[in-house]
């Protein structure tokens, strides 16, 4: 997939929200399916390609992974968060997707629209005792702008429960202050940084 090389860096937390193929069909009205792909908003990755990632490379001892998955990817977002050596805790945080008006965002999907993106909660090591708050909310409303872009709240709420320690986000669209970034964007094409 010709993406840099990871960072030689070890972190505590990890943020990642992998290329998912999706390879799915829409129903049509008419009866019949429609192929949806990703490949025109970035390049995917299957998945034997995001398990082999060497995400245990850049891992501190103890190390709490956030991981995005929709609801269709739930069963390959369990076995990467366990290929990259971590063991699945709750899930994290779980996005609704409004409008810049505030009304809720439906994608149409296979057996019900499609208006949440989920965000898992993983570990390894003894994680719990670097949590700073008990307050931190699951729902997040956000506005959902460019596609894949996730809402900067997700980060906050990381950054409030864990404080400053090392992280990194995977698969970034953009650089955020606080955070190290790896990805394919073209944002990123100057350093991990």
């Amino acid at each position: 997939m010709g993406i840099k090389p990871f960072p030689d860096k070890k972190y505590q937390i990890i943020y990642a929200d992998p290329p998912w193929q999706y390879g799915s069909k829409q129903p049509l009205r008419s009866g019949g399916t429609r192929f949806h792909s990703l490949e025109k908003e970035y390049p995917t990755m299957s998945l034997p390609e995001i398990q082999e990632l060497p995400v245990k490379d850049i891992c501190q001892q103890d190390c709490v992974l956030f991981l995005w998955a929709t609801d269709s990817h739930l069963k390959e977002a369990l076995t990467v968060l366990e290929a990259w050596g971590f063991k699945y805790i709750t899930i994290g945080f779980i996005w609704e997707k409004v409008t810049n008006k505030g009304n809720l965002v439906a994608n149409l999907g296979a057996w019900t629209m499609k208006n949440y993106e989920i965000c898992l909660l993983a570990t390894k090591g003894a994680m719990q005792k670097y949590k700073l708050v008990n307050n931190i909310y699951q729902k997040v409303v956000a506005e959902r702008t460019k596609h894949s872009q996730k809402p900067e709240e997700v980060r906050r709420r990381i950054k409030l429960m864990f404080g400053e320690i090392p992280a990194i986000e995977l698969f970034a669209r953009q650089k955020t202050e606080g955070w190290d970034s790896w990805g394919n964007d073209p944002a990123l094409k100057r350093g991990n940084k």
